[in-house]
């Protein structure tokens, strides 16, 4: 799936559930600073979730699942983080699931792209 089509796509599909949520600020600046210095499109295989991938852009970030032709699994969208007054604070989202058990795998989501972006952002590859 093209990474510019991403956001209409997921507005196209019904999502299991639908929830607000917070965006620890490490997680988003460290994805704000991927976005800046890597090549675009950002698509993470993430390596404890087999056949799972993560595609990023400004506006949203989805894993798929690349088996099934990039269905999505857990979106992060409408980030509130117009107006930030601080770096550190916590951003407010939506977090879509589309699956039955997807907000399950939300923390080791996070954790397989904080260690790749790390890596790559600061040049440890």
């Amino acid at each position: 799936m093209s990474i510019s089509k991403l956001r209409a796509r997921l507005n196209e599909l019904p999502a299991y559930h639908r929830t607000l949520a917070t965006i620890d600020a490490t997680h988003f600046n460290l994805v704000r600073l991927a976005l800046l210095r890597l090549e675009q499109p950002l698509r993470i295989a993430l390596p404890h979730l087999r056949g799972l991938d993560f595609l990023i852009e400004p506006d949203a970030w989805v894993c798929v699942d690349r088996t099934l032709n990039d269905v999505p699994v857990v979106a992060w969208v409408d980030f509130a983080s117009a107006g930030r007054a601080s770096l550190v604070a916590p951003i407010d989202c939506q977090l879509w699931s589309y699956h039955s058990h997807g907000e399950m795998i939300v923390d080791a989501i996070l954790a397989d792209v904080t260690a790749f972006l790390t890596s790559r952002v600061h040049g440890n590859e």
